[in-house]
């Protein structure tokens, strides 16, 4: 890659990813936002009796089966708070940071398209087995 094309293309990169922050907040507002939207914590808190829910089956519907509580069990039992809050957390801030991790990589690569040799050389350390963004590259990079 020439390498006036690879300061110009380092710049925008730097530009970008600064004014980013913006639109990274706005983005996990909105995420957080929907736990509420959608009465996930709600339900989740219900003190209601009458319709009592099984809160670890509410966090695996949600999040899949790793957010089970009883995978934090010994976690919860070290720093004292119940292993559904702490499944609830972790998978609130995983959910979250993904979510928002997956917009810029996909905003990104609209952006900057194909980076070349300056993506080559990140590639290999990249797990590419859910990242439509990935795919995408991927397949761009194959019809060459």
């Amino acid at each position: 890659m020439n390498t006036d094309k690879s300061r110009k293309q380092f710049k925008q990169t730097l530009d970008y990813v600064s004014g980013y922050n913006e639109l990274f907040h706005y983005n996990v507002k909105e995420l957080l936002g929907s736990f509420i939207q959608d009465s996930f914590l709600k339900d989740l808190f219900n003190k209601n009796p009458s319709q009592l829910v099984d809160k670890g089956q509410l966090l695996i519907r949600k999040f899949g089966e790793a957010a089970n509580p009883e995978n934090f069990t010994l976690q919860a039992q070290a720093i004292n708070i119940q292993p559904t809050t702490l499944s609830l957390i972790f998978f609130i801030a995983l959910y979250v940071s993904s979510r928002s991790w997956n917009t810029f990589a996909i905003k990104y690569y609209m952006t900057f398209g194909d980076m070349g040799e300056i993506y080559e050389s990140f590639e290999d350390g990249l797990d590419t087995s859910n990242n439509q963004s990935q795919n995408r590259i991927t397949n761009t990079k194959s019809s060459r």
